[in-house]
């Protein structure tokens, strides 16, 4: 009977053009549907350093953080970057996804009033469900609506949550605006940074560098930094107090209850974000190619008005989006086909991912491709 229902609802996800498939990636391919922004997937000192590493501790962590699979070079990674974001602590975690459902699951319950963005990734979702708190999702960036919920609430307990950068739409959150809020109505502010780390601010610490000052009082922002885009390689950090950061060793079950990373990991990271510290060139570059992109494409009015290194291309058709991507991985170009239930339905969308390893040559043949695919599309 299970069998039958699960043949059922496959078909009907591929009668409405939903079907998902997952292809081994050709490397004979442009890809812009990563999330490798700098380019550093590759980076040659970090394959170094990860191979030191794997002489010095081995290939893994043989156990899970709590008994004997913590070591030294997990201790640095927490150190360094809570530290080079002004936070108390932090805590590294295999996922920004388990990083999310974590934090959630097991520090917002209880009498709570949660006030998220419409457009949070699926992960935090994910987490508010797992602590079965209720939630309200205010319109996307209407922060007057999220003020007017705020003034309402009262319940000593409240959190605002917001991805920093978009995942889908590429737009950005004014974090500044956000903290005032926070600090006005006594919240909690916990910010996603998994797509801003590494692309803004001066030094690519990310959004929060980008939008605050250094010397503002952090103790009620919580704050995620994920590996797996700009830093090239995976894994996830939650940065905040102390006691929270505490807290979290002793109850997370996605931390206590799984084998560590190993440390090899981690010293790549380490040397990752070295990189990204000293990355000025590669911004520049990288900004440099997503002004170009934007300027060859002939049909503005299909681009979104973002400036970041996600650059979607709303097509609004199931249909028309996959034949679009399938013309283009006939020029060997990899573009990424967002369909529902990832966007709405009525939203589908090219995901352009432009990065600073892309040559000129790279993104004058994306948009001649493009262009062509894209003639007929009002």
């Amino acid at each position: 009977m299970i069998e039958k229902d699960i043949a059922l609802e496959l078909q009907d996800i591929e009668e409405k053009n939903l079907l998902r498939n997952r292809e081994d990636r050709n490397n004979d391919y442009l890809n812009y549907s990563d999330n490798d922004y700098l380019g550093l997937r590759n980076n040659k000192s970090i394959s170094r350093a990860m191979k030191k590493s794997i002489d010095k501790f081995g290939n893994g962590s043989g156990a899970s953080h709590l008994i004997s699979g913590h070591f030294q070079s997990h201790s640095n990674l927490e150190l360094k970057l809570a530290n080079i974001l002004h936070f108390e602590d932090g805590l590294f975690y295999h996922s920004g996804f388990n990083a999310n459902v974590s934090f959630f699951k097991n520090i917002i319950k209880g009498e709570f009033d949660i006030f998220l963005d419409k457009l949070c990734h699926a992960s935090i979702y994910d987490g508010m469900f797992s602590a079965q708190s209720p939630f309200t999702r205010y319109p996307h960036l209407d922060y007057e609506f999220l003020e007017q919920k705020l003034k309402n609430s009262t319940k000593e307990n409240k959190i605002i949550v917001t991805d920093s950068v978009f995942s889908m739409d590429g737009d950005i959150a004014d974090l500044s605006r956000l903290y005032s809020l926070s600090i006005k109505y006594k919240t909690f502010l916990y910010i996603d940074d998994a797509h801003g780390f590494g692309v803004y601010g001066s030094k690519g610490l990310g959004l929060l560098e980008s939008q605050m000052e250094v010397d503002i009082d952090r103790s009620n922002i919580i704050h995620l930094t994920t590996f797996g885009k700009s830093a090239g390689l995976s894994g996830a950090m939650i940065c905040g107090s102390k006691k929270i950061i505490d807290y979290l060793k002793q109850k997370s079950r996605e931390y206590i209850y799984t084998t560590a990373s190993p440390p090899y990991l981690a010293d790549g990271i380490l040397k990752s974000i070295d990189l990204i510290m000293n990355g000025e060139k590669l911004r520049k570059k990288l900004n440099k190619n997503i002004n170009l992109f934007r300027n060859l494409i002939h049909k503005k009015q299909l681009l979104m008005n973002v400036d970041g290194p996600i650059q979607p291309i709303l097509i609004k058709d199931n249909q028309l989006v996959i034949n679009i991507q399938k013309e283009l991985l006939e020029k060997k170009i990899h573009v990424a086909a967002i369909r529902s239930p990832t966007v709405p339905f009525s939203e589908s969308r090219l995901r352009i991912s432009i990065s600073a390893r892309h040559s000129k040559n790279d993104i004058m043949q994306l948009a001649d491709a493009l262009n062509r695919s894209l003639s007929h599309v009002n």
